[in-house]
């Protein structure tokens, strides 16, 4: 799994800070529908990404960047 061309390893990337850039956004990370969250865990689909609302939402990695 890659998010922005990095390979995600375990550990190390459990808990990493990403943003989830909306296609809507079209790649603007100011845009008002981009949200925060820190990465739980990952499959060959799916990051799945704590925001904070109390579960982990699987999100495509195409729509995420580190920071």
């Amino acid at each position: 799994m890659k998010i922005s061309g990095i390979t995600l390893y375990y550990p190390e990337h459990v808990n990493c800070k990403v943003t989830y850039i909306p296609s809507r956004a079209e790649g603007d990370a100011e845009h008002k529908d981009c949200e925060g969250g820190t990465i739980s865990s990952w499959n060959d689909t799916y990051v799945f990404v704590n925001y904070g609302k109390g579960t982990n939402a699987a999100t495509r990695p195409e729509d995420l960047i580190f920071g």
